[in-house]
């Protein structure tokens, strides 16, 4: 009678586990029939409206913001300013032509002082970078084990100095023939020393690696020479605009600055007003009103203070050497180019009166800081956003760090040589760099030029 009893209740126990699951699909399938209907029966009405953010500038707490970085913009310009100083009166240097008129404020530490000044901000940009990083050093099983983990991060930033800025040099003493005879010797074995540095840390990179941490290393690695493209490869030719003329760093920086500063303005004011789709949707505070009017407001400011860039003769003269003496004289012949004309013609297609022929080339400077160099920003943006840091540094309250600042600089930079090279730049080639090169010649071989310019000519 046991077991017989003990059956049943299993028995029963089984109708009952297979009655609630039974009630459970019904459950489930009335809830699934009854979600279907909702979700019927609201296709018919419309969504409703997102509510529409106030302008930035309405915002709590804008305006403590924008008077942060306000004060901190006047101080770092007050301190960029404090280079500039007027010329005193005083006796011209022989042989050159003083302009007439009042005296202009000049760059006072001269071309070789900004070079260095540059070189001090790429310093700081690139450790701004590769420190994003770094983080995950720290992170890493046997960090603590990795060799010369920094120390080749800054060697192959300092081997890719040499080679950018002694290539200027080397260029330099070659098509300069005053007082460059110290450069002459370095240009000679320019190219062996930065290769000599380059196989010393390629080889260390190498020797180093680990069998437990080779592929975080590799990415390291890969992440520097990405940082040296941006930093420093992209600056290679800031050197040969400096000292082909200070308006041909401080009048494409000058639009940069400007942009930025429009692209705030319009997109606090009338940020996605007009437009609600956002712009960059890695930088959600970017809007197509701010990159639109910056554009406008750019190309306005470089056509109309091109020429007031012009009149300094600091600023428009090349350097024609090397020199650690500060705030030197420095005159030249103006270039037609910064000169007004009474009729340009624009590449046969209209004649424009009045202008200088500088006003049209900066437009096509502000363009180019209106719509290119800004994604150097936004490629900024990604890497912080990648790794979820709010800005590079703290250095500038308001600002964040170098980087932050300069991160559209360096395209720039880089667009401003190749564009003066081929459309402003009369020749490759004048008589001061042939003059350089014969001095590198033999005796007879100087002896035979001679002769045969005298035959040529």
């Amino acid at each position: 009678m046991r077991p017989a009893r003990a059956n049943m209740v299993e028995l029963r126990q089984r109708k009952g586990s297979a009655k609630k699951a039974a009630d459970g699909e019904q459950l489930s399938e009335n809830g699934m029939l009854e979600e279907v209907r909702r979700s019927t029966e609201g296709e018919d009405k419309p969504a409703p409206a997102p509510a529409t953010e106030p302008p930035a500038v309405m915002q709590q707490g804008f305006w403590k913001k924008f008077a942060v970085r306000a004060q901190m913009a006047s101080l770092m310009m007050a301190a960029f300013l404090s280079i500039a100083r007027a010329p005193r009166p005083g006796k011209p240097n022989r042989g050159a032509q003083p302009r007439r008129g009042r005296s202009r404020p000049q760059v006072w530490a001269g071309h070789f002082y900004v070079c260095l000044l540059i070189m001090v901000l790429q310093t700081m940009a690139f450790r701004e970078i590769v420190s994003v990083r770094y983080s995950e050093y720290k992170s890493v099983d046997g960090a603590g084990r990795l060799p010369l983990f920094r120390t080749l991060q800054w060697g192959w930033y300092y081997v890719a100095l040499v080679f950018v800025y002694g290539d200027f040099i080397k260029e330099f003493a070659y098509s300069h023939e005053r007082g460059q005879d110290v450069l002459l010797h370095y240009a000679r074995h320019h190219e062996a020393l930065a290769f000599a540095g380059y196989c010393l840390v390629f080889m260390l990179s190498v020797w180093t690696l680990t069998a437990a941490n080779v592929k975080y290393q590799v990415g390291q690695l890969s992440w520097t020479i990405v940082t040296l493209c941006i930093v420093v490869g992209q600056m290679k030719f800031v050197a040969h605009n400096i000292f082909d003329g200070l308006f041909w760093f401080f009048f494409p920086a000058w639009l940069v600055i400007n942009n930025d500063c429009w692209a705030y303005a319009w997109g606090a004011t009338l940020g996605r007003r007009l437009v609600t789709a956002p712009f960059f949707k890695l930088s959600p505070k970017k809007t197509w009103e701010g990159f639109l009017g910056a554009l406008f407001s750019t190309v306005a400011v470089a056509y109309y203070t091109a020429p007031l860039f012009a009149r300094s003769q600091w600023l428009v003269c090349p350097a024609a050497e090397i020199t650690l003496v500060a705030h030197k004289t420095l005159a030249c012949e103006t270039r037609a180019v910064f000169v007004k004309q009474d009729a340009y013609d624009v590449l046969g297609l209209f004649t424009l009166q009045g202008v200088a022929p500088i006003q049209l080339h900066a437009v096509c400077f502000a363009l180019f800081a209106s719509i290119v160099a800004p994604f150097g920003g936004f490629l900024a943006s990604a890497i912080k956003r990648a790794y979820h840091v709010k800005d590079f540094d703290s250095i500038i309250p308001g600002h964040g760090g170098v980087t932050d600042r300069v991160d559209c600089e360096f395209i720039m930079a880089l667009f401003v040589y190749v564009y003066h090279k081929t459309f402003i730049r009369e020749y490759d080639v004048d008589w001061r760099t042939l003059l350089s090169s014969a001095r590198l010649l033999s005796p007879a071989d100087r002896g035979a030029l001679i002769g045969a310019l005298k035959a040529g000519l």
